[in-house]
């Protein structure tokens, strides 16, 4: 029964298990790139040290996580997504912003981890903080290179390690949007955050609606599927990291349901899950070559498989108070 990295449980459940062919199907089609799949499957097991990955769930805290607990690094992440996006509006962007509004950030410093294309430190440039009291850290070549290019002080190494800008109480302010979910070595994540953190700092962090996930999971759509993402977070979970290192949970919030957006993810999200399934049509028409043609044949099928969708889509309104698609959270260095 393994311990539960959020709060020190030690009797966990175990919800389900994944093996490192579906988990490597669920990144990457192994008809569209065999070779890309074959050595994904085989990184997997690797990392493992198994072909199979449990994902557990804590009874006390209400944490999820992958066991083994183990994060994937570069070489997973350059054959699974070797070309990333990133959306350049999120509910949780304007939420901080909104926060950020109520307090004093003149001539404060602040850093993104994880910023990607520099998205969300776009918006708040020149508005909440100056140009050049902004730091950003994201392990992509590419995502550097655009960081960079907008003016912004970059750093590519691991926020946990010594080497990381090691200067106590560097920063005010600390983002981590959709981030903290991929990360193993919790511990040493909030020890680092604290370390950062002036005193009086905060952190904003986002991760995926847990209870969304295990909504997708139940229904027949996507698998949050490790080691992409290998912890899901709760408010209790949160809350028990945040005692262990001294610092306070002030805020933590759900985004809001929006049936539109919910239904044209859940439309693509059921279709994808269709196509991790070996031999089966959804899978033949996402494998062929990229091109306008496979895009219009995958959104034909989509669409036409929706209806059976309709018993999912009655319990996701009946339970639309805590379906958004982000929990989060605002913690606060209090000492």
């Amino acid at each position: 029964m393994s311990t539960c990295p959020a709060c020190g449980n030690a009797s966990t459940a175990k919800l389900f298990e994944v093996t490192a062919d579906q988990a490597s199907r669920s990144f990457v089609n192994p008809r569209q790139y065999p070779d890309r799949s074959r050595k994904l499957t085989g990184h997997l097991s690797l990392l493992w040290g198994r072909d199979t990955c449990d994902i557990r769930k804590c009874p006390d805290c209400g944490f999820g996580f992958a066991d083994p607990f183990v994060a994937g690094g570069a070489e997973f992440y350059n054959l699974a997504a070797p070309h990333p996006s990133y959306p350049a509006m999120k509910w949780e962007y304007a939420r901080t912003i909104e926060e950020l509004r109520g307090l004093s950030t003149a001539g404060k410093t602040a850093i993104d981890v994880g910023a990607g294309f520099g998205y969300f430190l776009d918006l708040i440039k020149d508005n909440c903080f100056h140009a050049s009291d902004i730091y950003a850290v994201d392990y992509n070549e590419t995502a550097q290179l655009a960081l960079q290019s907008k003016g912004y002080k970059t750093f590519s190494g691991d926020l946990r390690e010594d080497d990381f800008i090691p200067m106590r109480g560097a920063f005010d302010i600390i983002f981590m949007f959709q981030v903290f979910e991929h990360m193993d070595r919790v511990d040493d994540v909030f020890a680092r955050l604290k370390y950062l953190l002036k005193a009086q700092g905060s952190v904003f962090i986002a991760v995926p609606n847990e209870i969304r996930t295990y909504y997708m999971e139940c229904h027949e759509s996507l698998i949050d599927m490790p080691p992409n993402h290998i912890g899901r977070w709760t408010k209790e979970a949160f809350d028990s990291i945040c005692r262990r290192h001294g610092l306070r949970l002030s805020i933590c919030e759900r985004e809001p349901f929006k049936l539109l957006k919910f239904l044209r993810e859940d439309i693509v999200d059921s279709f994808l899950r269709r196509a991790e399934k070996p031999g089966s049509f959804c899978e033949f028409v996402r494998g062929l070559p990229r091109s306008k043609a496979q895009r219009i044949g995958q959104a034909v099928i989509a669409l036409a498989l929706s209806p059976l969708r309709l018993p999912a889509w009655t319990y996701a309104v009946g339970n639309r108070s805590t379906l958004g698609s982000a929990l989060w959270v605002k913690i606060d260095k209090v000492s």
